[in-house]
């Protein structure tokens, strides 16, 4: 009898890890305000702007101080071409903290995301504020791309900064960002983009319209790449 209580309870040792983990196995998955965020971004890189921002602001009611949540949210409204709101859910993100190690680039994404934010609204002296604080070198990690869009990046927002030179009849200034724009490597890693050195005198009529030109050329350029 001693041997058969040994060997049942042997028996139960052996199967008790079984039973927990089956038992952990039933617990409720509670997705964090991270997991609601990362999926609010994969709605986003497939062009489901409106469905990304109700996972965003699921992640925030979460957690009203996760940063991330607010940034995607305003990516989310400029996608859907409402800039005023955009910049709100920027400037809100700001006055959150945020891990550098999870989210390494986000004070340049609200950076950046305030740059199209105010150029939509046609606010171009916030336009030249928040564009050269991505455009600030850094020699360590490279130029600024946005990590969910990848074709959205650096040249980008040098271009909003040369249109906004224009509007703001900074046109010496303008033509230095363009030129900085064609003597750009990732811009000149593209075969097909034609290289300028731009010479026109902006201050004559002659070559500003030449100068607004080469604007207009250079967006339908940087739309391709």
């Amino acid at each position: 009898m001693i041997i058969y209580n040994l060997i049942r309870a042997i028996r139960f040792l052996w199967v008790l890890p079984f039973l927990l983990f089956l038992t952990n196995c039933r617990q409720p998955v509670i997705p964090t305000e991270e997991d609601l965020a990362g999926y609010g971004w994969t709605l986003y890189e497939t062009g489901k702007y409106q469905e990304a921002r109700e996972w965003f602001y699921d992640a925030v009611a979460k957690d009203s101080s996760y940063a991330d949540g607010y940034n995607g949210i305003g990516w989310c409204f400029g996608k859907l071409r409402q800039a005023d709101s955009a910049a709100v859910y920027f400037h809100i993100s700001q006055t959150k903290p945020f891990d550098s190690y999870d989210t390494p680039d986000l004070d340049l994404d609200l950076y950046a995301g305030l740059t199209f934010a105010y150029s939509g609204m046609h606010i171009d002296s916030l336009v030249r504020e928040y564009s050269t604080y991505v455009l600030a070198d850094r020699p360590e990690l490279g130029p600024w791309y946005f990590s969910h869009d990848q074709k959205i990046n650096h040249l980008d927002v040098r271009l909003e900064l040369a249109l906004a030179d224009f509007n703001m009849g900074y046109f010496t200034s303008c033509r230095d960002n363009l030129q900085s724009i064609y003597n750009d490597t990732y811009y000149q890693s593209f075969p097909a983009n034609i290289v300028k050195a731009l010479t026109m005198n902006v201050e004559t009529l002659a070559g500003r319209a030449e100068l607004a030109q080469t604007l207009q050329s250079l967006q339908q350029t940087l739309k391709n790449i």
